[in-house]
């Protein structure tokens, strides 16, 4: 496993705690509108647990913004040659 694991998990309540203060939503709104229980959703944010693709995407959706919003930027290539791992992916 990455030495990156606790620097992504981080980084990703902090995004998605981010895109929770800009929705002006509460924490149990968003739980409620995503179908999060309120407790995993705390959980997560707190950097205590990952969020899965699925919550990302979802979570994207409930609060208007775009997935890409949730992604590290040490994982966000927008030229697929200079990041040879995005080339294994099959089509």
């Amino acid at each position: 496993m990455s030495n990156h694991t606790g620097v992504v998990t981080e980084w990703s309540a902090q995004a998605v705690q981010q895109a929770i203060e800009d929705s002006g939503m509460t924490k149990l709104a968003v739980s409620e509108a995503s179908g999060i229980p309120y407790a995993t959703l705390n959980r997560k944010l707190a950097a205590k647990a990952d969020f899965g693709f699925r919550d990302l995407m979802t979570l994207a959706e409930t609060l208007g913004v775009h997935p890409s919003a949730f992604i590290p930027p040490m994982f966000a290539s927008p030229d697929p040659q200079s990041n040879p791992q995005l080339e294994k992916v099959p089509a």
